[in-house]
Parts: C-alpha cells; sequence; structure tokens
C-alpha cells in the first residue's frame, strides 16, 4: 500500500515546541491541574515537565538583557497601560527594564512549574489559550480571563509585576532558547500517543488506513 508524500513544513510545525512556566502565584494558588488540563484538551502533548524554585541566575538568564527585547518589551507595557488611560511618559527602554526588573522578583519568590508542550502551531496555540498578559484584556474563555483578576493598572500602582500566571514563549527562537535553558535534553522526551494519530496522523481519515471500511 502507497504512502501518501508528507509535507516537511506541516511535519515540523505538528512537532513545534514550547516552553510554558506556571508562575508562583499559579502554583500557590492550586492551578496546575486545571491549567495542564486546559492545554491537553486543546491537543497538545506535554513532554517535559518539573517543579522548581528558579534562583536569580536562572531567571537573569530567562529575561534576556538585550536592549531590542527591553524596548519591545516596554513598548507592550505602554500600549498596554494606553489601552486602561495611563499615562507613562517614560521610554520604551526605560519602562523594559523597570519591566523586567519586576518579572524577575516575581519569577523568584517561589516554585514554579516549568513544562515543554509539542503540537500543532504550539506557540500560537498555547499563547491563545494563555491570554493577553493583562488579563483584564484576555479573551474571554482564556486562562489568564478566567482564572486571575489582577491587572497592568494594579501593579503600577504597586510597584510590581502583574499576577498573570503563567508565561509562555512568544516565537519558535525564544522557545528554543528558553527550553534550552529550563531542561537538559534528556528531560525532554519523544513519545507516540492517541492524540498523535488522530491529531497528525495524515493517513488516519484517508483510505491509506487499512482499518476505513470501504
Amino acid at each position: 500500500m502507497s504512502k501518501i508524500k508528507k509535507n516537511a513544513k506541516a511535519e515540523a510545525l505538528k512537532r513545534q515546541r514550547t516552553l510554558v512556566l506556571i508562575k508562583p502565584d499559579g502554583v500557590q494558588r492550586c492551578l496546575i491541574g486545571e491549567i495542564i488540563g486546559r492545554l491537553e484538551r486543546a491537543g497538545l502533548k506535554l513532554v517535559g515537565l518539573k517543579m522548581t524554585w528558579p534562583t536569580l541566575g536562572l531567571v537573569e538568564k530567562h529575561y534576556s538583557t538585550d536592549k531590542e527585547y527591553l524596548t519591545i518589551l516596554g513598548t507592550k507595557a505602554k500600549e498596554g497601560m494606553a489601552k486602561l488611560g495611563i499615562k507613562d511618559d517614560r521610554e520604551p527602554l526605560e519602562i523594559g527594564t523597570w519591566v523586567r526588573g519586576q518579572l524577575g522578583r516575581y519569577l523568584a519568590i517561589g516554585p514554579v512549574v516549568a513544562m515543554v508542550w509539542q503540537g500543532t502551531n504550539a506557540i500560537l496555540n498555547v499563547r491563545q489559550l494563555v491570554g493577553a498578559t493583562n488579563p483584564i484584556l484576555a479573551d474571554a474563555g482564556s486562562i489568564r480571563a478566567d482564572l486571575t483578576i489582577d491587572t497592568i493598572e494594579m501593579a503600577n500602582m504597586e510597584s510590581r509585576s502583574v499576577r498573570n500566571l503563567m508565561h509562555a514563549s512568544s516565537d519558535p527562537e525564544e522557545a528554543k532558547r528558553e527550553i534550552a535553558l529550563w531542561f537538559k535534553e534528556t528531560e525532554v522526551f519523544e513519545y507516540e500517543n492517541v492524540m498523535d494519530k488522530v491529531l497528525h496522523d495524515i493517513e488516519w481519515d484517508t483510505d491509506k488506513n487499512p482499518r476505513t471500511r470501504g
């Protein structure tokens, strides 16, 4: 029986991986199972999992000091504040540097659950499931919209980071760097499950599948 020719780009997207962290507030609020369940129900596969208390050294490596990164971080923060009517005259780089410091303190305050998830367009799908950085602006049904009520406005008034439960890689380059930072190669696993067949096997619902009845 001849096999259907696989598309290399499609196969790579099916196996895309992303880093997800359940931050200290998510751990303290006992939301680990809820969050993992949502990602599993979406069709993503968990291929790496650990609980760890991040050192300051790890946190320093996780949040880049690159000026471009900090400027982008500050620009996003400034745009988010503008949507809430909050004026901030600082330059994006200055805001980004401040935000980075708050994020670092927040991530190192207690244990986190670090995970690697795999699946079709995993990076974008996870970020959609998690929701916007500012929970009050997150889409209804997303994890942040449903499970937390903190806001950028409140965080700014108290000079702290937004307690938004999670971190998820934003692009393939960031995902690759972050996974290598948080996991050894031996801690990320290759295995097959039923979901691989149902969601990703190109022949599962075609006449190439011997189980397909005529």
